[in-house]
């Protein structure tokens, strides 16, 4: 006989669990290992049983869908199921793009809930994926502090060095570079997938998109500045959609002002790469630019500041840094050889591929693991004072 899938019930709704609860307890295909409560408890059970399957309840609406968020990339073998009594159209859908595989409604009969709950576990091991694609944003503070680099190298280490299913989407729609970073000249462009959006087939697509040597498909913005204007920032969010399920990863290359694109591009990140570097003009943006994420709701885990191009042999200015910007370093990336830093752009071969050993490329290969939940050692903390005393008492 056939493994049973293991699943538990979350809910804040006390001991209501509902027919959606007991139509799943009765299946003889599945196994309910345990059910909690409330919200923080949820995680440490997720913790302890990493079950196949997990029902959520959000019947009380908007805290369970920021669980719902930060657990769909916390434990991405298990599949997230949401339900609710009388469930609004708005709920589903922002259940389904936080990350929510079905929205089974209690109206349902008990047999139909059973089969969409098995066919979509079919169809996650037959992709072999359990999640669909984390979203990450680089948004550089202000222009020229590295985050064209940092998405390129990121992106070409997650597909070649990991063997990731990796998607670099080009969203500095007027002056983007990731294509001549890649030495890339795609044929299909941003702009004509969203004037095709409505027939778009995903199965034809990926024979269409520019690929990179290392494995990472490749979107770029349009030909021509003008046309930027042509894109509706809904449409990019539907991409973005329409892609989560064909990638591991989707790495965004954001443009260093607030468009609605970029605003939509933001709304739908698993993580925003926000990227500053060490003189008092970007630390200054990097205070504004975190304390817009505050009053657009972004939780600090969505938020990881990165310094870059770091000197090796500056005195360490790290506490007073976190302490004006109220936030803390996500990670420091070393200063670049500038000779390096031109070769790997006039060949289009980002450094990471050319100079592995390479500090940066250490450091940058450390970052993804971390995005990915593993473990680097901390920042060192020795505020001796310096560049950004002054400032930080303003």
């Amino acid at each position: 006989m056939e493994k049973a899938l293991s699943w538990i019930f979350i809910s804040d709704s006390g001991d209501k669990r509902g027919d959606v609860f007991h139509h799943l307890e009765r299946s003889e295909k599945l196994h309910l290992a345990g059910h909690s409560e409330d919200w923080p408890s949820a995680q440490t059970l997720l913790n302890k049983l990493q079950p196949d399957l997990a029902l959520l309840d959000l019947s009380h609406g908007g805290e369970g869908l920021k669980w719902l968020e930060r657990w769909r990339i916390l434990f991405p073998h298990t599949l997230f199921f949401c339900t609710a009594e009388g469930a609004a159209p708005e709920l589903i859908v922002q259940a389904m793009r936080k990350g929510a595989c079905e929205f089974l409604l209690p109206k349902m009969p008990g047999e139909e809930i059973e089969r969409v709950v098995l066919s979509a576990q079919k169809r996650s091991l037959e992709r072999g994926i359990h999640a669909p694609a984390r979203v990450i944003c680089c948004y550089g503070v202000k222009g020229g502090v590295g985050a064209t680099t940092l998405a390129t190298n990121l992106s070409v280490f997650a597909a070649k060095g990991l063997g990731k299913r990796v998607l670099l989407l080009d969203l500095k729609m007027q002056l983007g570079n990731a294509a001549l970073f890649l030495d890339l000249k795609p044929r299909v462009s941003l702009l004509e997938l969203v004037e095709n959006l409505s027939g778009l087939e995903v199965s034809k697509l990926h024979a269409t998109l520019a690929r990179h040597h290392s494995g990472l498909t490749f979107i770029a913005g349009p030909d021509n500045m003008e046309q930027a204007d042509n894109i509706p920032p809904a449409a990019v969010a539907q991409i973005i959609d329409l892609l989560r399920p064909e990638f591991d990863f989707i790495f965004i290359d954001c443009d260093s002002y607030f468009s609605e694109i970029t605003l939509r591009a933001l709304d739908e990140a698993d993580t925003i790469l926000t990227i500053a570097q060490l003189d008092v003009a970007a630390i200054y943006n990097l205070k504004r630019t975190l304390a817009l994420f505050q009053r657009l709701g972004y939780h600090q885990e969505k938020v990881a500041v990165i310094l870059n191009r770091y000197p090796q042999r500056m005195s360490d200015d790290l506490e007073l840094i976190e302490k004006s910007i109220s936030s803390p370093v996500f990670i420091r990336l070393p200063l670049q050889e500038n000779g390096a830093l031109i070769e790997s752009v006039n060949t289009g071969e980002p450094v990471i591929m050319t100079k592995p050993q390479n500090r940066f490329s250490l450091q940058v290969a450390q970052l993804l693991q971390l995005l990915q939940g593993g473990s680097a050692e901390p920042a060192t903390k020795q505020s001796k004072g310096g560049l950004f005393k002054r400032w930080a008492r303003e």
